[in-house]
C-alpha cells in the first residue's frame, strides 16, 4: 500500500502568509513559499488542494510560490468533475523565477478523480536532462540522433490524472485539457549551459510509456517529428492540446528545430489498377517540407521515385498517398523519408509489397509455320520489348515492341526465317522481365 506524506504548512516569510481559507483553498500572500520535497515513488510528498474550484489556490499581494523539488513531490488538486483554468504557481528552485502552469479543463471528466502536478529542474551539472522521469526511456531525436537533450529545456512537468497516489480516487472518463507552460526565460541552467534552444521556438511534448516515444503512440524511438503550442518568446508556451480522450503524465518543452519524435499513424502499400499506391498518415508536423518515396528490389539499395509536399505544420492527422505506376511482378520494398525545411532528413517507415503483376499470366508457344504466340493477362498498361535467344544465349532476332493494355493480350510474331529448334523468348521492360522456352517448327 502506498505511503503518502501530506503537507500541512502554515508559516510566515517576512510579512508573507500561507494559509488555508475556510473554503479549503490554499492562499499564498505576498510572495510566500511552499516547498514540497523528499517524495519518492510509493512515499510521495503531497500538498492537497481539497477544493474543486479553479480558485483552490489563490495568490495575493506580490504573488505566491510553490516549489516541487522532484517527480514525486506533488500538488494534489481534487478537481473532480469541475471545469475551468487551474493554475499552479510553480517557482523555479534555483533562481526563484515564477513559472506558473495552467491546465484549462474545457471538458469535464466523470468520477472522483484529481490531478497531481509537479515540476522540477534537472541536469544540475550539464544539459542532458538527467535524471529522466520514471516513465522516460530515451531522449532520442526525430532526426535520428540518439540524444537531442541540448534542444530540450532542462525541466520536466508531471500532470497526472491516473491516481498516482493510489488513493482510489479515479476518473471513469478523463477531462479534456489545454495546457499553458511557463519556462525559465534566459536562465542558463535550464535554457543555456550548452543547450541550443531558441526562445520563441519551444513547444510541448509528452512521453508515451507504452510506445516508448515522445508525443504519440506507435512511432517507435527516433521517428516522426512534431510538437504543440505557440511560444511567445517571453517565457510562455500556450495552447498545448492533446488529442481528445488522451492524457499523458510526463511533459517537457522542445525546440521546433530539433524536436523529439512523434507518431506516424500508419504506412501501407496496396496494388491498385493504376499501380502500387503508397499510403501514410501523420498525426502532427512541424516545419516539414516534403516526403520522399524510395523503392528497392532487394531492400538494401533504394532509388528515389517521387516526392509529396508536406502539410508543413499541423497538430491534426493528415493522410497522404503516392502512386508508383511502374509496378513489378517481383516483390518490392518502399521507404518513406521526411525532409524538414532546414534540410534535415529522417526515415519514417518502410514496407514490402508482393508483385502486383504475376508472371503466371504470361504464356508463349511456337507454331508450325514459324510464328510465336504470346499471351499476357496484365493489370496494367505498358510497353515491352520481345527478344529471342538461341541455346548459346546469342540474340538471334531484332527486338520487337509490343504494347500491352490492361486485361487479356495476345500477340503473334513471325520468326519464319529461323531454323527449327528450341529458343528462349524474353519479354522485358525497365521494371520486369518474363522468359519462356519455346520450340519453333
Amino acid at each position: 500500500m502506498k505511503m503518502v506524506r501530506f503537507i500541512q504548512i502554515l508559516f510566515f516569510l517576512g510579512l508573507a502568509l500561507v494559509n488555508w481559507a475556510q473554503n479549503n483553498a490554499v492562499v499564498i500572500d505576498d510572495n510566500a513559499y511552499i516547498v514540497i520535497n523528499g517524495g519518492v515513488n510509493g512515499t510521495e510528498a503531497v500538498l492537497v488542494v481539497d477544493q474543486p474550484h479553479q480558485n483552490g489556490i489563490i495568490t495575493t499581494g506580490s504573488g505566491g510560490n510553490i516549489i516541487t523539488q522532484g517527480e514525486f513531490d506533488y500538488v494534489k488538486w481534487n478537481i473532480g468533475t469541475s471545469t475551468g483554468a487551474y493554475t499552479v504557481p510553480f517557482t523555479a528552485d534555483a533562481n526563484n523565477a515564477k513559472i506558473p502552469l495552467t491546465v484549462n479543463i474545457t471538458g469535464a471528466g466523470t468520477g472522483a478523480g484529481y490531478i497531481a502536478f509537479s515540476s522540477w529542474d534537472v541536469s544540475p551539472a550539464g544539459f542532458d536532462n538527467t535524471p529522466w522521469p520514471s516513465q522516460v526511456t530515451h531522449m532520442a531525436g526525430a532526426n535520428g540522433n540518439p540524444d537531442v537533450s541540448d534542444y530540450v529545456v532542462d525541466r520536466f512537468w508531471v500532470i497526472d490524472v491516473n491516481d498516482p497516489l493510489g488513493t482510489g480516487e479515479t476518473y471513469s472518463a478523463i477531462p479534456s485539457p489545454t495546457i499553458n507552460f511557463t519556462y525559465n526565460t534566459g536562465y542558463a541552467p535550464e535554457m543555456g549551459g550548452g543547450n541550443l534552444l531558441t526562445e520563441g521556438l519551444l513547444g510541448g511534448q509528452h512521453f508515451d510509456p507504452v510506445g516508448e516515444n515522445w508525443h504519440g503512440s506507435g512511432a517507435g524511438v527516433g521517428t516522426a517529428t512534431g510538437i504543440w503550442g505557440a511560444d511567445n518568446a517571453s517565457g510562455l508556451v500556450s495552447g498545448v492540446t492533446p488529442p481528445a480522450g488522451e492524457w499523458y503524465r510526463t511533459w517537457t518543452l522542445s525546440d521546433y528545430s530539433s524536436p523529439l519524435p512523434v507518431e506516424l499513424t500508419y504506412f501501407d502499400l496496396k496494388c491498385e489498377e493504376e499501380g502500387v499506391v503508397v499510403f501514410w498518415e501523420t498525426v502532427s508536423e512541424v516545419n516539414a517540407s516534403h516526403f520522399e518515396i524510395h523503392k528497392s528490389s532487394n531492400g538494401v539499395d533504394y532509388e528515389l521515385i517521387g516526392t509529396v509536399q508536406a502539410m508543413g505544420n499541423s497538430s491534426n492527422p493528415v493522410t497522404y498517398s503516392y502512386t508508383d505506376q511502374y509496378s513489378s511482378a517481383a516483390n518490392m520494398a518502399y521507404r518513406l523519408t521526411e525532409v524538414d525545411n532546414n534540410g534535415s532528413r529522417r526515415v519514417l517507415s518502410s514496407s514490402m509489397v508482393s508483385g502486383c503483376v504475376s508472371d503466371a499470366t504470361f504464356e508463349a508457344y511456337g507454331t508450325l509455320n514459324g510464328d510465336v504466340v504470346i499471351t499476357l493477362n496484365s493489370s496494367f498498361k505498358d510497353d515491352y520489348d520481345v527478344m529471342l535467344f538461341d541455346a548459346l544465349g546469342k540474340q538471334v532476332s531484332a527486338s520487337q515492341n509490343i504494347s500491352v493494355v490492361k486485361g487479356f493480350n495476345q500477340f503473334e510474331l513471325s520468326y519464319n526465317h529461323l531454323a527449327f529448334g528450341t529458343y528462349l523468348l524474353q519479354v522485358v521492360n525497365d521494371r520486369e522481365s518474363f522468359t519462356k522456352k519455346i520450340t519453333i517448327r
